[in-house]
């Protein structure tokens, strides 16, 4: 091949020297999904200027909070639960392709998130105990 595959701010670091896409360069693209789901921006954007989206996230979270990274149009309410999923789309984009975690893994975050939302949201409404989770079957159980 000698043109780069790939669109501009989905391709990990790493494709440039090695010009193999695996697992790991699959994780980074999806990181990149998930912070524009976030952020509510694209990947490249001219504000960021020399700057990509990760590299602007990062530096935001360093200088500002939060509440500067994520999407304004989102319910703050769960403010939360998108800080968790920016996280994890961080840990995806890691400059090192050792460091991302496997697909499988990142399905198991995010669930993480989500059921961590309907067990607050349920102890909120006093509906369940503390022992309330979810099964496979979308079912609720009690432990």
């Amino acid at each position: 091949m000698s043109a780069i595959a790939g669109s501009c701010g989905y391709i990990a670091p790493e494709y440039a020297y090695t010009l193999r896409v695996n697992e790991k360069s699959d994780i980074y693209s999806f990181g990149v999904v998930i912070l524009e789901l976030v952020t509510g921006r694209l990947p490249v954007d001219p504000e960021f200027g020399e700057k990509d989206m990760i590299k602007w996230v990062c530096t935001t979270l360093d200088q500002k909070d939060v509440d500067h990274v994520l999407d304004p149009k989102l319910d703050s309410c769960f403010k939360e639960e998108m800080s968790k999923v920016l996280n994890i789309g961080l840990i995806c984009t890691s400059p090192l392709p050792i460091n991302r975690p496997s697909m499988r893994r990142v399905v198991n975050m995010l669930h993480e998130v989500g059921a961590e939302h309907h067990l607050k949201a349920a102890q909120k409404d006093d509906k369940f105990t503390p022992y309330y989770y979810e099964d496979a079957s979308d079912q609720g159980s009690v432990a």
